[in-house]
């Protein structure tokens, strides 16, 4: 008896003792979000109702939500974020699949399956300043690009001048520049899967299409909905890439809401209108988490 009681006072003290360390080690990840993202929601809240004037904040109450609201800009950059963001994304997660599918297919030859691995990958490399200078020197109103379509086309297009082209333009670089992250993810879910259940599927008269919707994607549930969450997220505040592009032109056709918050709270220093706008981001992006966490939670139960 009292050796059971010893023993369980020493599996009870072990099992606290793990359960501090495993503080300790996450302990560097719950700083950096508190400063990071938890600390700057709290300060820029109550600056949502103030408003910056004579190096001094005043109380103003809903009055910068008012105004916010009632800005066509604010709508228009709002509206240019969801289709960057939305087209991003799906092109991501085509490219990601189609690609992880054809790289987790048996190839004939391994080592050619590896060298076109690897190649897939070179996109990432290039950070994303890196990849819009050298998208805009294929974009260049006389460059390979435009030559290329006078050729197919009879006229060369202005990617990067011309307000119906540019969005377009610029989340084609965002999508070739991040899609190898997501294919890794994809690859490495795939891989998980266990042959045997592909197998079993076969036996029982189950087609590769059949295979891919029952098993293949109720398997990868959780990575799929970590990818949209990090991909959108990313996105919707997507600044460096465009910003070395367009600048947010032409015609504002590529403004997004980060410029809108880089304009008022930098350059014309609206602090509360600007904190404003940040609560908003933030508002969007929780809605978007609560949503496509509670769908896929409920789709995997």
């Amino acid at each position: 008896m009292s050796i059971l009681i010893i023993g369980g006072f020493e599996g009870s003290m072990f099992s606290k003792g793990r359960s501090y360390r495993g503080f300790i080690f996450i302990g560097p990840a719950l700083v950096f979000l508190l400063l990071i993202i938890i600390y700057p929601l709290l300060t820029i809240f109550p600056q949502s109702f103030q408003e910056f004037r004579n190096q001094t904040f005043r109380f103003v109450g809903l009055v910068q939500y008012k105004r916010l609201l009632s800005d066509e800009l604010f709508w228009l950059s709002i509206r240019l974020t969801i289709i960057f963001t939305v087209g991003t994304v799906v092109l991501h997660q085509v490219f990601g699949w189609a690609l992880a599918l054809l790289l987790n297919a048996r190839w004939p030859n391994i080592q050619l399956r590896n060298v076109f691995r690897a190649a897939l990958l070179l996109p990432w490399i290039f950070s994303a300043p890196a990849s819009a200078l050298l998208w805009r020197l294929l974009y260049y109103s006389r460059g390979m690009l435009s030559y290329i379509s006078q050729q197919l086309l009879g006229f060369r297009i202005s990617f990067l001048s011309d307000p119906n082209w540019a969005l377009p333009a610029v989340l084609v670089v965002f999508t070739w520049n991040f899609y190898p992250l997501y294919m890794l993810l994809i690859l490495g879910g795939l891989q998980a899967i266990p042959r045997s259940m592909y197998e079993a599927a076969k036996v029982d008269g189950a087609n590769r299409v059949q295979s891919f919707w029952k098993i293949t994607l109720p398997q990868m549930s959780g990575i799929l909905m970590t990818m949209i969450l990090i991909d959108f997220i990313t996105t919707f505040v997507q600044f460096a890439l465009v910003w070395v592009m367009t600048k947010g032109g032409p015609l504002r056709s590529t403004y997004l809401v980060s410029f809108y918050l880089y304009e008022k709270g930098l350059l014309t220093s609206k602090f509360g209108y600007a904190s404003a706008l940040s609560v908003i981001i933030a508002l969007i992006i929780f809605v978007f988490m609560f949503i496509n966490l509670r769908y896929f939670r409920g789709g995997s139960s």
